[in-house]
């Protein structure tokens, strides 16, 4: 792609907070002057200098020890950018900077970029120079406005790369059959992490949201919640209901989340980091806790209910957060057509050691990087019982060679650190009582073993992997197995 065709966005964090909302808005801003100047794609430049960590406004908070740890949790955010093309990741701003004349030069549009960044970086401890640098490429709504009043659209956040196959897997599986509503009650006040004291009046009633939650496992069963943001942000008693589901508590990230939100059904949270991602995409919402600051960033009346470029059933919520509004906001989107029409995943409620392998990889969507969606106990057992099923069938062996001291010893073992297990593991149960499954088992159990080890071994030279020839004996391998991948 030629150089007339890319737009460089330079996101420098001693200029620009550490800030999910604020990342994300870039994102359609940029996308947005990028289109507005004849362009394809935006090269991201992102500068992340130990020697420079933060703005003035995070100084306090974010420094060169752990200003790499915030860009990290950040990340994810920069993959939903409508237009991105390159992302340059810098720990030297003076090496950004070189690159950044490179290529400018002869560039009246990408030379206009950064004689901005190049004035402002002269005045960064000048307060005002900073707001205005920031009022330009962020904070207002003005220019997004005025670009959809001329042209009826705006550039929308897409999937996070790389995150869509793991949230494919998610819709497939626990969430088969559920209407998903991710919300975001803004709880800062919890994490003593993020700082930020000086927001708390923005954060939600936590009493009202988690009454709304609770009441909600009963009224509206085939509900999910999935709660979005840092764990050390959400109680413990609101992640312990049921109906209520963390994809960090999952080990997936932000990218996961925002993805996520782009394939729900309903979003309902706080004017607060995760209702950017609303504000610039197609899913239905309701955003809380407006107030006038809100207005001021997105350039509308106060009081207004929509922005100029909402998608219908997109609204805005000035009235105070409670138990009843909060449900009556969720009975308006439930009364939409449902997003995800997959059927509802029907899981096993007894521990099927040799039949676990196959299920999982079942669960395995193409190109996805887990399926470990549940952490729930049948979870844990069938897990469990998977990883210890060697030594139970080391345990039957020893039973055929007539070492019953043995094999008793080991199941003894297996029970004294996993109680739940002989009520749950029929095959455990039957070696702690001696039983040893009949011949022709145990000789098929032997089989399937020793075509793991060769199967998993390094058959194929280092030449055909990655060819058809991988992928077929792959295929044979799983078929051999019982294996059901997607």
């Amino acid at each position: 792609m030629s150089k007339a065709t890319r737009y460089c966005g330079i996101y420098d964090f001693e200029l620009l907070p550490y800030a999910l909302g604020d990342a994300l808005t870039w994102n359609v801003q940029t996308a947005l002057r990028c289109l507005a100047a004849g362009r394809r794609v935006v090269d991201a430049y992102i500068c992340i200098d130990p020697n420079h960590p933060s703005s003035i406004y995070q100084r306090g908070l974010v420094t060169s020890e752990n200003c790499a740890l915030f860009f990290n949790e950040l990340f994810g955010a920069f993959g939903t950018h409508p237009l991105l093309g390159n992302i340059h990741l810098y720990a030297s701003r003076d090496e950004m900077l070189t690159r950044l004349r490179e290529v400018a030069a002869g560039d009246a549009v990408n030379g206009e970029v950064l004689e901005d960044y190049e004035s402002v970086l002269g005045q960064r401890d000048n307060a005002d120079a900073l707001n205005s640098y920031f009022i330009k490429y962020i904070y207002s709504h003005a220019r997004l406005n005025a670009y959809h009043e001329d042209h009826g659209r705006i550039p929308l956040l897409v999937e996070s790369r790389g995150c869509a196959p793991d949230v494919e897997g998610l819709l497939a599986g626990p969430l088969a059959g559920k209407r998903v509503v991710v919300i975001h009650p803004r709880l800062r006040r919890l994490d003593n992490g993020l700082a930020g004291d000086h927001t708390y009046s923005r954060d939600s009633d936590f009493l009202e949201w988690f009454e709304f939650v609770r009441l909600a496992e009963t009224s509206h069963p085939q509900v999910q919640f999935v709660v979005m943001g840092r764990l050390q942000e959400k109680p413990l008693e609101l992640l312990r209901r049921p109906n209520v589901t963390s994809l960090r508590a999952l080990g997936l990230g932000l990218g996961h989340e925002l993805t996520l939100m782009l394939r729900s059904d309903l979003f309902i949270g706080t004017s607060s980091g995760f209702a950017a991602m609303a504000n610039f995409s197609e899913v239905p919402y309701f955003i809380t806790h407006m107030n006038p600051e809100s207005c001021n960033a997105y350039a509308i009346p106060n009081g207004a209910e929509r922005l100029p470029f909402a998608a219908p059933n997109q609204v805005l919520v000035y009235e105070r957060e409670s138990r009843a509004l909060l449900q009556s906001l969720l009975e308006r989107g439930l009364a939409l057509p449902p997003r995800n029409a997959a059927p509802a995943l029907q899981r096993k409620t007894v521990v099927d050691v040799r039949a676990f392998e196959r299920d999982r990889a079942a669960l395995l969507v193409p190109h996805a990087s887990t399926s470990r969606f549940f952490i729930d106990d049948t979870y844990a057992d069938q897990e469990t019982a998977f990883l210890v099923w060697p030594r139970v069938q080391a345990g039957f062996e020893a039973a055929t060679q007539g070492q019953d001291g043995q094999a008793r010893a080991t199941a003894q073992r297996v029970a004294d650190n996993f109680p739940r297990l002989p009520g749950r593991f029929a095959e455990l149960a039957a070696l702690s009582k001696g039983a040893v499954p009949p011949p022709q088992r145990l000789a098929k159990d032997r089989l399937k073993r020793r075509l793991v080890r060769l199967m998993d071994g390094n058959i194929l030279p280092d030449s055909l992997r990655g060819t058809a020839i991988h992928s077929i004996g792959r295929r044979i391998k799983d078929m051999v197995l019982g294996y059901r991948r997607r």
